[in-house]
This record gives structure tokens, C-alpha cells and sequence, in this order.
């Protein structure tokens, strides 16, 4: 006697759910693609004012410098908040720890930020030098918020990198 299979049992389903887990896997790698594509990475510059790539190369030396240009200068900012649409100049005071007079020889380069973007960095340079105060501006923002003043000074053969941050109001 044969045995007759129907045609139910005679069908097996899993090479159709191979076929179908590797298209699901396709689909999903095209939509990471197009997630990746639509969002770009930042270049971050960061607290160092560099590239990461830059910074992880040469993070000792810039740690050590960093530590030498505290213990003999003390950086102020003469800011505390930015207020929204209004020209704001910011000021920085460089103290030399040692004889407690301000610092007239530094070179600044300042970076205002968004912490979250850097759409909206404005990188600045000292426009003049008042009381001891290295003056930067005026800059207007248009957000409100929490926004980062990174700056690199150097001061002869010291090199130090500040960030403070300020908030933006209305």
C-alpha cells in the first residue's frame, strides 16, 4: 500500500521564512543607511578647540600644559548670561597668579556653542583690551538656552583651554 500526503503535509514552511527574514534584514540595513544619511556626524571641536582625532593624539600634552597654565594664570569671565537679540560683548581677564596684575600678551581664540550643535558656533578673536579685559564682540544669538564660551590662550610658551557656560535669556 502507498501512502498518499496531502498536500499540507508535503509543504514546508521554513524555506519561506528564510527567504523572508533576509529581506527584513535587507530592508532594515537600507533604513540604518538612510537613518546614517539624513543624520550626519558632527565634527565635534570640542574643549580643546581641535578635532578628536587630534586631541586623542596628543591628550598628555595638552593635559600637561593645561596644568602648568594653572598654576600660574587665573581666567575670569565677565559674563554670566547673554541676553537674546541684544549685541553682548563678552569679556575675559587673564591674572597672572604670580604678581596679580592682568595679563596684556595672550593670545585668545574664543568659540561661542551650542553644546548640542555646532550650527551656531561663532568663533571669535579679541577686538580690544579695556581694564584688563580682553573684549570679544559683539555677538547676537537668536536661542535661548544653555550655550559653552570655549577658549585657547596662550601666553608664551603656556597653553590653556577654558569652558564656562552661560545661559541665553529672552
Amino acid at each position: 500500500m502507498e501512502a498518499k500526503l496531502n498536500k499540507k503535509d508535503s509543504l514546508n514552511a521554513w524555506p519561506y521564512a528564510i527567504v523572508a527574514g533576509i529581506i527584513l534584514i535587507i530592508i532594515a540595513c537600507a533604513y540604518t543607511i538612510k537613518i546614517a544619511l539624513d543624520n550626519p556626524v558632527e565634527l565635534d571641536s570640542g574643549f580643546y578647540l581641535s578635532k578628536y582625532q587630534d586631541v586623542d593624539y596628543k591628550i598628555n600634552e595638552l593635559l600637561s600644559k593645561q596644568k602648568i597654565f594653572d598654576a600660574a594664570y587665573q581666567v575670569d569671565f565677565g559674563i554670566k548670561k547673554i541676553v537674546m537679540k541684544k549685541p553682548t560683548t563678552i569679556p575675559i581677564a587673564i591674572i597672572d597668579k604670580t604678581s596679580n596684575q592682568p595679563v596684556d600678551l595672550a593670545s585668545i581664540r574664543l568659540l561661542v556653542t551650542r553644546p548640542d550643535t555646532n550650527a551656531y558656533n561663532i568663533e571669535l578673536s579679541p577686538t580690544s583690551i579695556k581694564d584688563g579685559y580682553y573684549l570679544f564682540g559683539p555677538i547676537t544669538v537668536e536661542l535661548p538656552g544653555r550655550w559653552q564660551l570655549l577658549a585657547k590662550i596662550g601666553i608664551e610658551d603656556k597653553e590653556g583651554f577654558i569652558k564656562r557656560e552661560i545661559y541665553a535669556t529672552p
